[in-house]
């Protein structure tokens, strides 16, 4: 039955991709000897929302992610710690705090769309070319698809 689904093999797929990523990442950091994996599972669920213009509210970034602020903060913490973002207080409540990228963060970021790349072009040649494209114009149209859902029908 999993075989037969599409979410099924979509999520596999988009763990394998993502793990290989994330241990492509860390490689390079051990390369130039940083002691600690800079990059973590649970950090890529963060950066998506990461890149909102002006930061994004603690609170407003557990909601996208769909944990507890208490689950983010040590993540926005470490990410802090990395350099990748800094935290300031909210302009509209000084209570609230927003995660804003650095500019190291923001390189971090292209750097990771990089190795993304990296690995579309390792699996490329096993797909072909223009099994390749029609994939990813079809994942295109279904992550529209998906947001429109979304939009019609808020989880």
């Amino acid at each position: 039955m999993q075989a037969g689904s599409l979410g099924y093999v979509l999520l596999r797929a988009s763990q394998r991709w993502g793990d290989r990523a994330i241990a492509m990442v860390n490689r390079e950091a051990r390369a130039l000897g940083r002691e600690q994996p800079p990059l973590r599972e649970a950090h890529t669920r963060l950066l998506p929302h990461l890149q909102t213009p002006g930061g994004i509210r603690i609170t407003e970034l557990a909601r996208r992610v769909g944990v507890t602020k208490q689950a983010v903060q040590p993540l926005v913490a470490e990410l802090a710690a990395q350099g990748l973002v800094r935290l300031e207080a909210d302009p509209t409540d000084a209570r609230a705090r927003r995660a804003v990228l650095t500019e190291f963060g923001l390189e971090a970021l292209t750097h990771g769309t990089g190795v993304l790349l990296q690995i579309e072009s390792l699996v490329a040649p096993g797909l072909g070319k223009r099994e390749a494209a029609q994939l990813k114009k079809l994942l295109k149209k279904l992550l529209a698809e998906l947001e429109a859902l979304d939009a019609r029908d808020p989880l």
